[in-house]
């Protein structure tokens, strides 16, 4: 339990530092004294799922990312080109998303497959 503690700690601290948001400024965003903000992202406690929540909200990671452990199934490097890809889809218009994740599906399946055939070769 302790790890699990710990991680979410260190992702609550990451996700407000990609957005580049101070600690104070996320404690004033949740309604939370500046101690008690330090205090989560410390480990020293835990947060209720309503502030947990908000973090996501406010930081725009999704709440399953806060708290699964998802270290060793994906590169650092291609946590980040993930993520660069995560704000960029975050910008289309919802009406748009779901054609642009059908073309790019094709497309990356067409990708995957021709160099699948080189490799054979």
């Amino acid at each position: 339990m302790e790890n699990v503690k710990s991680r979410t700690a260190t992702k609550i601290r990451e996700a407000r530092e990609r957005k580049d948001i101070t600690q104070v400024a996320m404690a004033k965003a949740l309604g939370l004294a500046r101690q008690t903000y330090l205090d989560l992202e410390s480990g020293k406690t835990e947060p209720r799922i309503s502030t947990l929540v908000s973090i996501a909200d406010i930081t725009g990671r999704p709440l399953i990312w806060f708290i699964y452990e998802d270290e060793g199934l994906i590169s650092s490097e291609d946590k980040n080109d993930i993520q660069v890809l995560l704000d960029l889809f975050a910008q289309v218009p919802r009406s748009m998303r779901s054609k642009l994740i059908e073309h790019n599906m094709s497309f990356v399946s067409c990708w995957i497959d021709y160099v699948a055939s080189v490799k054979r070769k």
